[in-house]
């Protein structure tokens, strides 16, 4: 819009001035006449004498273009000094952190340079503003999380150092009870230090190949107890025995542990786990599904989310910091793989794609 905007002024200036030095010309033949005919001797003075060549056919073009040139020069100035004000204005406006209101011109290359400077720094200060807010919602929900089971705990402490407790059956119960919660607040406290790794990318990832399928096997072995409690059955499916891959067995470990135990928590209604390992090209696909409830597909987006969960009631009952997910995929994510979710009425499935061999970060 504003470059045919001053294209159009660019025509309508040589216009102007066209008309501007033709009408000076018109003039100053009036001029001329009227000095003849009221003053009859000056016809004979030298500025008279100039004044009636410059007027004469010969040079009646070269005088209109000079005023044709000189009027240009002043439209031009006026315009360029109108231009520069805007300019000014422009960066008066963002060296008072107004970024809400683009240039109205663009002219050349330093208008084009000033308004990407002022969408950047508006984006840079959206981006500020949502960390601050995250990061005062992570506060605030950490410290509530940490908070319960830490009261528990107190709670429970106090209750055995005033003899509050019936008998050593009790006294062990107590002593169960804050167990499980130091437990609980223990595995918090390390969500709170991983997730701080994987968001500052921090993470640090030791490669070694090894065999997936034996990793799924132990962690089998591992979850069978949780798995019996919640009446649930685990199976794990793949065609070939061997599964290597290149990467680090720890972290690959945290994910699909935190894959499976959520599949126990929120699938029990299904009581059932499907674990499937395929091989495709140079990478490796694991799906962890589970046949419980769905996950409603507005939270789907966000549940790679840090602090994200389905039902606010959920931390209470299962335990979670709200932060395993979001671990998960800054894991996934710096071994240069994908994790994605979907779920509808019959099952919800967490899927992993990892390359089988280790990627440079070059």
């Amino acid at each position: 819009m504003m470059n045919r905007l001053e294209k159009y002024f660019g025509a309508l200036k040589y216009v102007v001035s066209a008309l501007l030095a033709v009408l000076t010309i018109f003039v100053l033949f009036q001029i001329v006449e009227w000095i003849i005919n009221a003053q009859p001797e000056w016809r004979y003075t030298d500025i008279f004498k100039y004044l009636k060549f410059v007027l004469t056919t010969e040079s009646i073009s070269v005088s209109i273009m000079i005023l044709f040139v000189f009027y240009s020069l002043i439209f031009t100035i006026i315009y360029d000094k109108f231009q520069l004000n805007n300019i000014r204005l422009a960066v008066d406006k963002l060296a008072k952190e107004n970024f809400d209101e683009e240039l109205n011109i663009n002219r050349n290359q330093i208008i084009t340079y000033i308004n990407q400077m002022n969408k950047q720094l508006s984006v840079l200060i959206e981006k500020e503003k949502s960390a601050i807010s995250l990061k005062n919602e992570l506060i605030s929900n950490v410290s509530h999380d940490l908070r319960t089971p830490l009261t528990s705990i107190i709670g429970y402490m106090d209750l055995i150092q005033d003899n509050k407790f019936k008998d050593e059956v009790e006294l062990m119960y107590y002593i169960d009870i804050a167990y499980e919660k130091s437990l609980r607040l223990n595995r918090m406290v390390n969500d709170l230090f991983e997730f701080s790794k994987v968001s500052n990318k921090d993470i640090k990832l030791h490669y070694t190949t090894f065999n997936l399928i034996e990793l799924f096997q132990q962690l089998a072995t591992e979850y069978s107890l949780p798995l019996r409690r919640s009446n649930m059955d685990l199976e794990i499916n793949y065609r070939d025995k061997e599964m290597l891959i290149t990467a680090d067995p720890d972290k690959l470990m945290r994910v699909f542990e935190n894959l499976i135990s959520n599949a126990i928590k929120y699938g029990k209604s299904g009581h059932k786990i499907d674990v499937i390992i395929e091989k495709e090209a140079e990478f490796c696909t694991v799906k962890v599904k589970n046949y419980g409830d769905k996950i409603p597909s507005y939270a789907l987006p966000y549940i790679f989310d840090r602090l994200f969960r389905v039902e606010e009631s959920r931390s209470d009952k299962t335990g979670g910091s709200g932060l395993g997910l979001a671990i998960a995929k800054g894991i996934v994510n710096s071994h240069h793989g994908e994790i994605i979710a979907f779920s509808d009425d019959v099952e919800t499935v967490f899927q992993v794609k990892l390359p089988l061999k280790e990627v440079s970060n070059e």
